[in-house]
């Protein structure tokens, strides 16, 4: 614990750390902080129990994620014989898409890949609350799913499309994988650096481009989507 630790800030500490033990199992906020680094050290120390207020290596989880004010810290308690479930990081749902131009006629159902966490506040989205919601319209019966977040921030279909086209662009394979799905970018990897390069992922462009040469030209669009998932989980 750092020496310069206020007696205000172990209170709220020692109350949060009550709380989540109250609720065992559940994912409690601690707090958040203005870097990830503060935020990071804070939930390493919980998770070791080497921080006074929670003490015990194994009893405690924590986790950081980026919020709006920052990077937050949730944790839970979790010591006991009775298992917790586990908190995946991604969740695939099925939303409505009202286009992309003006109108409606472009209303459809994506299959979007998600965080499963509040980008507002960090918690834990309503994961193993996700249920299907029928609409109809014009005549087309369709199917998404609906879910309700612990932290009571709702999560707007809009906003979720943005979210999950947002994490494609910055994860290069996600983003060469829907591309191919989608016709627009051709079968061989040239294509793919190709593409690549022109939505601001320059090193993975590079890197596709050195395996196609290491492959003496024989790559596809395909085997370079693996390859980026082989480094770094495609976080080129």
């Amino acid at each position: 614990m750092p020496t310069n630790m206020t007696a205000e800030r172990r209170q709220i500490m020692a109350a949060v750390a009550a709380k989540a033990r109250e609720q065992r199992g559940t994912w409690v906020r601690l707090d958040a902080y203005p870097t990830v680094r503060g935020a990071r050290t804070t939930a390493g120390r919980i998770t070791k129990g080497s921080a006074v207020e929670f003490p015990g290596l194994g009893d405690w989880e924590a986790y950081t994620a980026a919020c709006e004010d920052g990077e937050s810290v949730w944790l839970r308690y979790v010591a006991g014989d009775q298992p917790v479930p586990h908190l995946p990081e991604r969740m695939t749902v099925r939303v409505r898409h009202d286009g992309d131009g003006p109108g409606y006629e472009g209303v459809g159902v994506l299959t979007v890949t998600i965080a499963a966490r509040c980008p507002r506040c960090g918690g834990p989205r309503g994961v193993d609350t996700v249920r299907p919601f029928r609409f109809v319209h014009d005549g087309d019966h369709l199917v998404v799913h609906r879910w309700t977040n612990p932290c009571g921030h709702e999560d707007l279909y809009p906003a979720v499309v943005a979210e999950a086209r947002q994490e494609m662009r910055e994860n290069p394979a996600d983003l060469l994988l829907a591309a191919y799905s989608a016709q627009e970018v051709g079968p061989h990897a040239n294509h793919a650096a190709n593409l690549l390069a022109r939505h601001g992922h320059l090193d993975a462009a590079a890197v596709v481009r050195g395996e196609v040469k290491n492959n003496d030209g024989d790559l596809s669009t395909l085997q370079a989507v693996q390859f980026l998932r082989d480094l770094v989980g495609g976080g080129c």
